[in-house]
Parts: C-alpha cells; structure tokens; sequence
C-alpha cells in the first residue's frame, strides 16, 4: 500500500516540475503586447428607494 502513494506523489512532484520548467521566464504581461484602454463611459449609480417604515403614511 505505500508504493501506492510513493506512486502518486511521485506523480504529483513530477507534474509540478514539468510545470515549473514549462513557464519559466513567462510574464504576465510581455512587453510587445498593445493594451486597449476603454472609451465606454460608466453608467451612473442607481439610486435606491426611498425605505418604506410601517404605519409611515407617504409610502
């Protein structure tokens, strides 16, 4: 029953190293992409109703 889990973290360790060798050097953001800034204007914040107390008589 132990070779079993040597097996699967064995398994496990190698994914991990075959991970890290694959993206070494990666950046989030390389530097010869373009970013695209956004010309949408944000939509006002919604005003909320006014509360509605019980026995309050303008609701």
């Amino acid at each position: 029953m132990l070779w079993a889990f040597a097996v699967i973290a064995g398994g496990v360790a190698l994914l991990l190293v075959v991970l890290t060798l694959t993206h070494v050097g990666t950046t989030a953001n390389p530097a010869d992409t373009t970013e695209v800034t956004s010309t949408a204007v944000p939509a006002p914040p919604a005003v909320p109703p006014s509360p509605c107390f019980p026995f309050q008589t303008t609701c």
